[in-house]
């Protein structure tokens, strides 16, 4: 587990790096994660919508539809919370990652 909340620390430290520069590139924490939430979050995604093999195709999937932009809403917002609190919510993490690194040196 150390190793994937490294990876997404990384992750979302490379999203706030573009978000940081969102003057030139447009891009704010809010479209980062419009971007970035499909792909990081696709397990929440699918499993709130229900998209399985036995989706009926012939109906009206409207409901389904709903949901799933729901569930787009939900993740982005996630992802935003997570980029705009970055430091508060990982601080802890950071400190004894950096200090594990450190008794690795010693």
């Amino acid at each position: 587990i150390d190793n994937l909340l490294d990876y997404l620390c990384r992750v979302l430290r490379m999203m706030q790096t573009v978000a940081a520069h969102a003057t030139e590139n447009r891009m704010t924490a809010s479209a980062v994660a419009a971007c970035m939430a499909p792909l990081l979050l696709k397990p929440l995604m699918t499993g709130e919508c229900g998209f399985e093999d036995e989706s009926d195709f012939s109906g009206d999937n409207s409901a389904q539809l709903l949901a799933a932009a729901a569930a787009a809403n939900n993740a982005q917002a996630i992802i935003t919370i997570l980029l705009e609190e970055y430091d508060n919510i990982f601080e802890v993490f950071n400190i004894l990652h950096v200090g594990y690194l450190v008794s690795l040196l010693i």
